[in-house]
Parts: C-alpha cells; sequence; structure tokens
C-alpha cells in the first residue's frame, strides 16, 4: 500500500517536472499578460451604456423643482413620478412610447392626455444621483433642474444581486 502511493507521487513529480520551470512565473514577479482572442476582447462595449448612472434607474421616482413640493403637494407645485413606462405630472398623464439613450442621458417620447388633449411630446433626461435636469424638447429646451424626494422609490437593480436577498430580508 505504501509502495503504491509512493509510486502515485513519483509519477506526478515527473509529469510536474516535465512543465519545465519557464512557464511558471517566480512568486516575486507578475505573471505574463493573456494575449488570447478572449481575453483580449472588451468587458463592455464602448458607448454610452458603459456610463455610471445611467439608465431607467437613474431616473425612476418622484422628483420635485422644489423639494417642499415633495411633503406638500399643491396645485401646480406638485412633484414628478417617473416610471420606467409611465411620466406623471400635474395635469399631464403619459406613457412613455419610445426612449432613446444618448451621450448623456435618454430621450423619452411621451404619449400624453393633458387637461383633456392627448398629445406627443419628447423630454430629454439626464440623472445623476439624486438631481435630475429635465429637457422639454418641444417647448423650446426649457430645462428644469429637479431634486428626487426623499423617499422615493428606485427601480430595483438587476445587476445587485443583493437587490433580492436584501427584499427577502424584509
Amino acid at each position: 500500500m505504501k509502495s503504491a502511493s509512493l509510486s502515485g507521487l513519483a509519477i506526478a513529480a515527473v509529469v510536474l517536472s516535465a512543465c519545465g520551470e519557464h512557464q511558471v512565473n517566480p512568486p516575486d514577479q507578475p505573471a505574463a499578460p493573456l494575449r488570447s482572442a478572449e481575453a483580449m476582447q472588451a468587458v463592455e462595449p464602448p458607448g454610452p451604456s458603459s456610463l455610471a448612472s445611467r439608465g431607467p434607474r437613474s431616473f425612476v421616482g418622484v422628483w420635485a423643482a422644489n423639494p417642499a413640493w415633495c411633503a406638500r403637494p399643491q396645485g401646480e407645485r406638485q412633484p414628478i413620478t417617473i416610471t420606467p413606462l409611465r411620466f406623471e405630472g400635474y395635469e399631464n398623464h403619459c406613457d412613455i412610447a419610445r426612449i432613446d439613450e444618448t451621450p448623456n442621458g435618454y430621450v423619452a417620447t411621451l404619449a400624453c392626455q393633458a387637461e383633456g388633449q392627448a398629445r406627443t411630446e419628447r423630454v430629454h433626461m439626464t440623472a445623476s444621483g439624486e438631481v435630475m435636469n429635465l429637457t422639454y424638447i418641444d417647448r423650446d429646451m426649457t430645462t428644469v433642474k429637479l431634486a428626487r424626494c426623499p423617499g422615493s422609490p428606485k427601480a430595483p437593480d438587476p445587476a445587485n444581486p443583493l437587490q433580492d436577498m436584501i427584499k427577502k430580508g424584509r
């Protein structure tokens, strides 16, 4: 039994020594970079989607031009609620009919019902953290700076595997 295990170790030593010293880098030196076709491919294609804080997660929520409107909405002074499918504001109830990514945000085409009238409108949304610039393209490029309301819902992050675990723990 001992001789069988010793002979197995001897065979393993011979096989490993056949690999050659030149293929293994010393512990105090970095390994040579990989040059295979797979290793040379980009991790993520270049373009706007590779920028941080982009996508529906960045603009989903409740937004107001004045933070006081979040707690006490009155008439025209109320927040805008944006979901991946809807854009709701004072006397504006819109479906997001189309959304196109731009180098610095998103252009959404809205199909709206406002004051009994059906209309289409385009907005450009650029969000960074808790602030969003909302530009009404079809209203002479009027831009409004909005702040995310405290406690505003955010879209779940499908890239975050902890998201489901956090929800289950509640």
